[in-house]
């Protein structure tokens, strides 16, 4: 593989050649449309077109008047080597091959057509993200070859690194559902150049990228991919797929790229505490999403405010098994406590506000922030649809107050809502204007402080030692 080289020109083109533009609704008409009509310096490229959506189209990219940083190539496979050739003849400094059609079809011919287009890359100085991909988004600066919609979209600092294009899209949108920011995304397809080295190298170094999200079907640099990981100074969470023998079968015939052994991922990924393994998309989102939402958690005594006993219960056993612990609150904590609940709320260890919770939790919160046994606080809220609709309660001003509270003392905060989907939406709705994580899963919750402690006990232990 070649050496390291700054790829900003992905993420941030001077000029953008779509090559194979399309101005019906089919494949790259959304990339096609959105980019036309973008900031981005852009010029559409058809063999048969003089015209695309409005703007002159070029027949070949060599054509265009300007230098172009990056190509997007959107023809039938068959036409792509000729297409490369000419982007390098034209100096292209990167190529996103969106096209499929290769070796992830199994047939020996497409095979050999990726090898082909392999080595022309390989000997030429052009950087190739793909083939059988989406390409990129940047969320700040609002560029894209993916369909993104950035009305919904936000940005964020998490970062995404999948192989599967579909599933790209998929984490994005469902993120924005969910009021997760995103910072940089990359489908990487077949990988016939760029990989999850080469990405994992930049974003560590990404000032927009906190904390990164990598699904991965395998990898074809296995000691490149083992000293990438070693060296990281920012998380990464790993969704690696692939685990059983028809999963890994799966692999080669999705993306092309090699499953390997599980056991021999896992153990890389224990190498450095800066990785951590999640197992579903929706654990690796939500831990991100409160990472790169929340203060850095500085110790592990964690205070539990809950509507429901049992749920409190079962979020110790959490904290248990994970390493952390149920803060034991301060004597004079505890009777500040007393002197805003009724008698009949239980403060013995999680604290059970039960229906006491509208009228109680502000003043309940108040006293637990200030307490300095506490490093952070999961607030699980039950509470079915029929009373808040009924009595018209509102939950901003606790989320407000948390917020407030969170930021002064520096301790993380999450939400863990239970109920239905209307129910889960309204606090999230409610919690998103003021920076409040709102998941549906304790266990994520308790997993993303554990990943934070140590992410954080890593970083100034290595601090200590320069």
């Amino acid at each position: 593989m070649k050496p390291m080289s700054n790829l900003d020109f992905f993420f941030n083109p001077k000029s953008v050649a779509i090559i194979g533009a399309s101005d019906t609704v089919r494949f790259g008409f959304a990339t096609t449309k959105f980019l036309l009509n973008s900031k981005f310096k852009t010029y559409p490229v058809h063999l048969n077109k003089t015209e695309v959506l409005g703007h002159r189209a070029y027949k070949n990219v060599k054509d265009i008047p300007d230098e172009i940083e990056l190509a997007i190539i959107l023809v039938g496979s068959e036409h792509v080597p000729q297409t490369i050739r000419d982007c390098i003849d034209k100096g292209v400094k990167g190529i996103i091959i969106e096209s499929a059609g290769f070796a992830e079809t199994g047939n020996k011919k497409y095979i050999e057509l990726q090898e082909r287009v392999k080595q022309m890359i390989k000997t030429s100085n052009i950087r190739a993200i793909g083939p059988n991909c989406v390409g990129v988004t940047d969320f700040h600066n609002k560029f894209t070859t993916a369909d993104v919609n950035f009305k919904r979209a936000i940005g964020g600092s998490i970062s995404i690194i999948a192989q599967s294009g579909v599933l790209g899209n998929v984490f994005i949108d469902w993120g924005n559902a969910q009021f997760i920011g995103f910072s940089k995304s990359i489908t990487l397809g077949n990988k016939i150049d760029i990989d999850e080295v080469d990405i994992l190298e930049y974003l560590n170094k990404d000032p927009h990228t906190r904390i990164i999200t990598l699904y991965l079907e395998g990898t074809n640099r296995g000691k490149e991919f083992i000293d990438v990981l070693k060296n990281m100074s920012k998380p990464v969470l790993v969704l690696k797929n692939g685990r059983t023998e028809i999963g890994s079968r799966a692999v080669i015939s999705h993306t092309s790229s090699i499953a390997g052994n599980d056991k021999m991922y896992d153990a890389v990924f224990k190498q450095n505490p800066m990785i951590f393994r999640v197992y579903d998309f929706y654990e690796m989102f939500n831990m991100a999403h409160i990472f790169a939402s929340q203060p850095l958690l500085k110790g592990k005594n964690i205070a539990i405010i809950t509507a429901s006993g049992s749920l409190g219960i079962l979020a110790c056993d959490e904290l248990v098994d994970k390493g952390l612990v149920l803060a034991e609150l301060k004597q004079e904590t505890k009777q500040k406590i007393r002197d805003i609940i009724p008698d009949y709320v239980s403060i013995k260890g999680t604290i059970d506000l039960g229906p006491a919770m509208f009228g109680t939790l502000s003043g309940t919160l108040e006293v637990i922030f200030d307490d300095e046994n506490v490093d952070a606080l999961i607030f699980i809220f039950a509470v079915p649809r029929w009373p808040l609709e009924q009595f018209n309660f509102s939950m901003a001003p606790h989320f407000r107050l948390m917020k407030k509270l969170s930021k002064k003392y520096g301790k993380p905060t999450v939400c863990v809502c239970f109920g239905s989907r209307w129910v889960f939406e309204y606090i999230n709705n409610s919690a998103f204007k003021f920076g409040i994580p709102v998941i549906d899963r304790i266990e994520h919750a308790v997993n993303a402080f554990k990943m934070m402690y140590e992410y954080n006990f890593t970083v100034n232990s290595l601090q200590r030692n320069e």
